[in-house]
């Protein structure tokens, strides 16, 4: 009885660790396409079209979520990202660079991703 709590506390801990990693990645490939110094038209269109394909790509392989589920779980770090990019660079910088509405793109598809499928 001991063995099967602890693989089962072990496995919960790994899938967190894991949703966490998950987040922060996504929030970052967006953040570093439209943010970044760097950053052009084509790095902005490609956050555009991963802010839609990564999310429904989502969609896709957790059908049996509801939508709220599925945004918490995977869209915690755009949600994060959202709050941290308004406190630092304000709304207009982040507006202006796509920032926001490739964010809330994803999280839309991730809610209403259903939907589309």
């Amino acid at each position: 009885m001991e063995l099967i709590k602890s693989k089962s506390i072990s496995i919960a801990i790994v899938n967190v660790v894991f949703l966490i990693i998950l987040n922060l990645v996504l929030a970052f490939v967006i953040g570093y396409l439209t943010l970044d110094s760097a950053a052009n038209l084509n790095s902005r269109i490609g956050a555009a079209l991963l802010s839609f394909f990564i999310p429904y790509f989502i969609v896709a392989k957790t059908k049996e979520m509801s939508g709220l589920e599925r945004m918490l779980k995977f869209g915690t770090g755009f949600i994060i990202y959202i709050i941290a990019a308004l406190i630092m660079v304000g709304f207009p910088v982040a507006f202006g660079v796509w920032l926001l509405p490739c964010l809330v793109v994803a999280l839309g598809i991730l809610f209403y991703g259903e939907k589309l499928i």
